[in-house]
């Protein structure tokens, strides 16, 4: 049985068999699928490192590309904002010049009116030197009338139509006038001698003694007026308090009174300045006429102040 041939050629083949099986076993271990080498895997871990580096650098250009339209989108709206509020303030800036243009020319039409209603060729000296004269002229003739009347009120010693005002109520009679005096002082302007003061002064008596009763503050502001005035009075105080101080109290004004009239002149901006003191009321008082308003009409007004009677004057007097 063992030396069969048949047992040979079987077992012959069953080694051929399984020796031919383990070679392809090899071979197909070999060529499986799914199975990479090294270098493949390293080639493709580069690739990937390199898309993703891409793709952040386009992010990254993205994002930048973004951010600078943002700017220039705010860029231009600034822009465009400080071009609106520049016309704006331009527009502005246009009206308040039209109406200033206006005044403007509102002012130089009035400064062109006054030098058409001028005498042609007239300048500033021409008419300082034609006021100067005229000032002159009619300071002298207020001068003459002035002393022509401080003589019949010297000879006459009048009463006055009524009595003088005062700032407070009072029980007063008319007054009577005396000791008048008038005078004149000269000056010399740009070489010429001029006519520079005319005043006169007088006293004033009440033909009875005036009374002012007054109480509390109006103790004191009375005093003081009197005494600005060179008014003399007495005081009696009616009421005192527990300390001995008057409350109220009677101011009597029983001396003669000075009244005083100044007529000066301006001949540096022309006018005529009458200042009176105690004149138709207790007090002072001034007002300033032009050259051409001062005469010897306005020296009667002055006058008749003086007496108490209805005047012109006291309407441009400021007490």
């Amino acid at each position: 049985m063992t030396n069969d041939p048949r047992n040979q050629q079987n077992q012959t083949g069953r080694g051929a068999a399984g020796t031919g099986t383990r070679d392809d076993a090899k071979s197909v271990a070999a060529d499986a699928p799914g199975k990479t080498s090294s270098p493949d895997i390293l080639a493709g871990l580069d690739a990937f490192s390199r898309r993703v580096d891409e793709e952040q650098k386009a992010h990254e250009r993205a994002e930048a590309e973004r951010r600078r339209k943002e700017e220039e989108e705010a860029r231009r709206r600034a822009e465009a904002e400080r071009a609106r509020q520049a016309q704006l303030q331009a527009q502005r800036q246009a009206e308040a010049g039209k109406q200033n243009e206006g005044r403007r020319f509102a002012a130089l039409e009035m400064l062109r009116k006054q030098a058409a209603s001028r005498p042609a060729g007239e300048d500033t000296a021409s008419r300082r030197a034609a006021a100067k004269a005229l000032i002159h002229k009619n300071l002298l003739s207020a001068m003459h009338y002035l002393a022509e009347f401080a003589k019949e009120l010297n000879g006459v010693l009048p009463t006055t139509e009524g009595p003088y005002a005062f700032i407070y109520p009072q029980e007063a009679s008319q007054l009577v006038l005396s000791n008048a005096f008038a005078d004149y002082r000269l000056r010399k302007v740009d070489g010429d001698e001029v006519c520079d003061e005319v005043f006169l002064t007088y006293q004033a008596r009440y033909a009875r003694p005036a009374t002012v009763d007054v109480a509390g503050p109006d103790m004191e502001h009375c005093r003081r007026f009197l005494a600005m005035s060179r008014v003399t009075f007495e005081f009696t105080a009616s009421k005192k308090n527990d300390f001995g101080q008057a409350v109220s109290g009677r101011f009597a004004l029983s001396s003669a009174i000075p009244c005083e009239i100044h007529i000066r002149a301006d001949y540096d901006a022309p006018a005529v300045l009458i200042e009176l003191l105690n004149v138709g009321r207790l007090g002072t008082g001034r007002c300033r006429l032009a050259p051409e308003a001062f005469n010897e009409r306005v020296a009667d007004e002055i006058a008749k102040h003086a007496l108490g009677s209805e005047n012109e004057l006291a309407k441009f007097l400021t007490r």
